[in-house]
């Protein structure tokens, strides 16, 4: 009922949903990048050789699409969580998920490099925009606060779930093609994307309900005007330029992108790199499976762990795992040894994944969350265009990728003294910024 400009909203008593609608967005992330992971993310790693070997074009040329798709994300990341403040996450989904679909059938296409450098950059931005880097944490984080870290966590579980199925992509493409498989996959992108864009909404108080779901003690029902209030109490915090004059910003910005150099490098080249070791492409597509599987406890853990221990600890304990996964990965000679690289390099891996969002969240305060996660994160990717063509590279050179390795867990090993220029202490969330005791 409208009364002048004002609407009534209904008690919450009366009609709180028996499941909080924000589950019901952390469930619809998985699923979208669930399917992201198969068909995009780790499934076009299964091309890569195929597409090579047509064309006859060197590792490094071809490496250089995945990294200019690297700068691409890391240019229109922050590009997309300033329009995810403005306009909601859903739009932004919902456009990702068109122009990644329609990217990747039209990739099928290609007869030369720069339709492949172009067609490749298309359907990048759109499963960027649709992912969970920037469009899904700015849903998610809005959404829950009391339960940000543990919703954080779930809602990215999806290339847990996704990665056991690039196994069937690898036999997808030896049925029917690398170029059909690409329609087939970029076609279900269409099906499954669209209908699971519309389940993003912006704000709880939007819709009569409070983070978390939390429920008011007053017996009388809330007016429109005491959510919206509520909603800005929760939306204090830094802005982006406070943020950009912040040492914390910098910091960060560094030890992400030290990390991102390799990981950038292994989520193009692992394939490849376990293939020119001998193994076949079902055992080297078997290793990405390890790695995002087992990458699901560092993304279920990193919450818990960033409340319970000082948050330099945690990011210190995930960077050396890393550091350890490349030495191991330097003598994995047989699929149990790439188990434990797997598990190493896994949950380091996958406990930065929500950790990003989570450290952005508890210390710069939700009022510019999307932009602040999305510079943070470009600068993240930005620094990544440089793994896959050095590993390319440094292949079409000497005829082994281990002198790459080696680099990424120098650099990695580099920065990690960089956590002590954080502040000590747990991060305990106030409202707005985080406050370090």
């Amino acid at each position: 009922m409208m009364i002048g400009s004002q609407q009534t909203v209904t008690p919450a008593r009366a009609t709180r949903p028996r499941v909080f609608y924000g589950w019901y967005i952390v469930a619809a992330s998985v699923a979208m990048n669930t399917y992201l992971s198969i068909a995009f993310f780790l499934g076009f790693q299964v091309f890569y050789l195929p597409i090579l070997k047509e064309f006859g074009w060197s590792r490094a040329l071809t490496s250089g699409a995945f990294s200019l798709r690297q700068l691409e994300t890391g240019v229109l990341d922050p590009v997309f969580g300033i329009l995810n403040d403005r306009w909601g996450p859903r739009r932004i989904i919902l456009i990702g998920v068109i122009l990644g679909g329609v990217g990747m059938i039209l990739l099928s296409t290609i007869s030369s490099i720069w339709a492949f450098y172009l067609l490749f950059l298309l359907a990048s931005i759109g499963v960027g925009a649709a992912s969970h880097g920037v469009s899904w944490v700015v849903a998610v984080a809005r959404w829950f606060r009391r339960l940000r870290g543990r919703a954080m966590g779930l809602a990215m579980l999806g290339p847990v779930f996704g990665a056991p199925f690039v196994v069937l992509v690898v036999a997808l493409e030896q049925a029917v093609g690398w170029r059909s498989s690409l329609v087939l996959l970029g076609a279900g992108l269409l099906v499954v994307g669209i209908p699971l864009a519309f389940v993003a909404r912006s704000r709880p108080e939007d819709y009569g309900q409070l983070p978390d779901g939390e429920r008011r003690p007053e017996p009388a029902a809330p007016s429109a005007q005491d959510l919206a209030a509520s909603g800005r109490a929760h939306m204090t915090g830094m802005t982006v330029k406070e943020a950009l004059r912040s040492r914390i910003f910098w910091v960060l910005a560094v030890l992400f992108g030290a990390q991102g150099i390799g990981t950038s490098g292994l989520l193009v080249q692992q394939i490849p790199y376990f293939q020119a070791l001998g193994f076949s492409p079902e055992a080297s597509a078997l290793t990405v499976t390890f790695v995002f599987v087992l990458s699901g406890i560092g993304r279920l853990a990193v919450g818990s762990l960033l409340d319970a221990f000082d948050h330099r600890l945690v990011l210190a304990g995930l960077l050396l795992g890393q550091v350890a996964g490349y030495l191991v990965l330097l003598v994995a000679t047989n699929l149990w040894i790439a188990f434990l690289f797997s598990l190493l390099f896994g949950v380091a891996f996958g406990g930065m994944i929500p950790g990003r969002p989570i450290l952005v969240a508890l210390l710069f305060g939700g009022r510019a969350f999307g932009a602040i996660q999305g510079l943070l994160v470009g600068a993240t990717i930005a620094s990544g265009m440089v793994g896959p063509v050095l590993m390319g590279y440094i292949f079409d050179v000497t005829g082994s990728y281990m002198l790459s390795i080696v680099i990424f867990a120098a650099i990695v090993l580099a920065a990690t003294p960089l956590v002590l220029l954080l502040r000590s202490g747990r991060p305990t969330q106030v409202g707005g910024p985080v406050h370090l005791a």
